[in-house]
C-alpha cells in the first residue's frame, strides 16, 4: 500500500479537559464517571454527549479509551471532540500505538499535555477506510482477546492448584502440633558484619525471593544495619501480609526488613514441610480466624492487621516423622515444579498473543497490512 500522508491530530480533534466529579456523583445516576481504568462511578450530569476517545493527562497516560453517549471524565483525563474526518473507533486503535513514554513529561508522575498530543502525526485516510480498518480490528482483536481470557482463566486455575498443594498435609491424618514446639523466633541484626548479604523479600505467590535492590544502585548508601539476618532453612514472615500467604522458606542467607519476622525450625521439622503447611489455605484460615485484629498498625486512616508472632506460634500444623516429611514434601515439590512449568508456558503464550495484537493494530492503522 502506498504510504499515506499525515496530519497533526490537532486538526482532526479538539481536546477538552475532564473535570472533578465529586459534585455530580450519584449512586442512582445513569451517567458513567470514567477514569483511566474505565467507568468507576455514576453521575447525575454529563460532561459530554457523543463519541470520543479519552487520553490520560496525568498518572496513567498510556491507556486510551473509546466511549459513546453521555459521560463524565475525571480531571486527570482529556476527552476529544471528533471532526467529521475521523472515525472514533479507528482513532482509538491508532491511539494504542502511541509510544507514550517518549512524549510524557519527565516527572515523578507521568503527564501529557493536549499540545503534545495535538502535534502527533496521524495517517490521513478516508473515513470509509478508517471504518473498514476499525471493523477488521474489532473482529481480529476480539478473537485474540477471547484466547487471552481463556489463558487467563487457565493461569488462575494453575495458581489455585499451586496455592492449595499444601492442603494435602491437612488431609492425611497427621497429628497436629503447635508451632512453638517446632520453631523459634530469632532476631539477629545485620550490623556492619553482615550488611553485604543479599536482600530478600516475601512474595505472596512465590515465597521468599531476592530483591532487585540486591544488585542495583538502590542499595548503595542504604543503612542496612537494622535489617534481620535470615539463614537458609528459616521461615520469613511478613506480619502484615501473612494473612494472604506472605511467608516462605529462605533458600540463601540474606537480609530481610526489620518489619519481618524470622522463624527457625527445630532439627525435627523440615523447612519445606513448614512452608507447605503455613502457606496452605487451611493455615491461612487459622490465622484469619484466630489472629486478625489481635494486632494492627495505622496506615493512613486504615487499621492494617499485623500478626503477633507469639500468637502465631500457638497455632498448630500437621506433624510427622522427618522421614515421612521428606517423602511427602518431595512429592509436593515435584507437583509444584510441574505447575510452575505449565504456568510459565501459559504466561509466555499470553505475552506472545499480546505482542501479536499490538503488532496487528500497528500494521493495520499505518496501512502496512492490506485488509480485505
Amino acid at each position: 500500500m502506498t504510504e499515506s500522508a499525515e496530519v497533526a491530530l490537532q486538526y482532526l480533534v479538539r481536546f477538552r479537559s475532564g473535570q472533578d466529579y465529586k459534585h455530580v456523583v450519584d449512586d442512582e445516576g445513569r451517567v458513567p464517571v470514567i477514569g483511566s481504568g474505565g467507568p468507576f462511578a455514576t453521575a447525575s450530569s454529563h460532561l459530554y454527549d457523543g463519541e470520543s476517545v479519552l487520553f490520560g493527562r496525568k498518572g496513567t497516560v498510556d491507556k486510551p479509551l473509546h466511549v459513546k453517549g453521555r459521560f463524565w471524565t475525571v480531571d486527570t483525563m482529556f476527552y476529544t471532540e471528533l471532526s467529521d474526518a475521523i472515525d472514533g473507533r479507528w482513532l482509538y486503535y491508532w491511539a494504542t500505538t502511541i509510544p507514550y513514554g517518549l512524549h510524557s513529561t519527565d516527572t515523578a508522575i507521568p503527564s501529557m499535555t493536549s499540545s503534545t498530543l495535538g502535534r502527533l502525526k496521524v495517517p490521513l485516510l478516508p473515513t470509509a477506510t478508517q471504518r473498514r480498518m476499525a471493523e477488521y480490528l474489532d473482529r481480529e482483536t476480539a478473537k485474540v482477546d477471547a484466547m487471552l481470557r481463556k489463558l487467563g482463566d487457565l493461569a488462575e486455575r494453575l495458581r489455585l492448584r499451586r496455592a492449595t498443594a499444601g492442603s494435602r498435609l491437612f488431609s492425611m491424618g497427621f497429628e497436629n502440633v503447635k508451632l512453638k514446639w517446632l520453631m523459634d523466633e530469632v532476631d539477629i541484626r545485620a550490623g556492619e558484619a553482615n550488611s553485604e548479604l543479599p536482600l530478600l523479600s516475601v512474595s505472596i505467590h512465590h515465597g521468599v525471593q531476592l530483591r532487585e535492590e540486591s544488585t542495583s544502585n538502590q542499595r548503595a548508601g542504604a543503612d542496612l544495619t537494622s535489617y534481620k539476618v535470615a539463614r537458609a532453612g528459616d521461615i520469613v514472615l511478613n506480619r502484615m501480609r501473612a494473612f494472604q500467604g506472605g511467608l516462605g522458606q529462605v533458600h540463601v542467607d540474606g537480609l530481610v526488613s526489620p518489619d519481618y519476622s524470622v522463624l527457625r525450625p527445630h532439627s525435627r521439622l523440615s523447612p519445606a514441610w513448614a512452608e507447605h503447611a503455613m502457606r496452605s489455605p487451611e493455615f491461612i484460615g487459622y490465622m484469619s480466624q484466630r489472629l486478625r485484629g489481635i494486632g494492627s498498625v495505622d496506615q493512613g486512616n486504615v487499621r492494617t492487621p499485623r500478626i503477633n508472632v507469639r500468637d502465631l506460634l500457638d497455632l498448630p500444623i500437621p506433624f510427622t516423622s522427618p522421614e515421612e516429611q521428606y517423602g511427602v514434601t518431595s512429592h509436593l515439590d515435584e507437583v509444584i515444579a510441574e505447575i510452575d512449568a505449565m504456568l510459565a508456558k501459559v504466561l509466555r503464550l499470553r505475552e506472545l498473543l499480546t505482542e501479536h495484537k499490538s503488532a496487528l493494530i500497528t500494521d493495520v492503522v499505518t496501512g502496512k497490512k492490506e485488509i480485505a
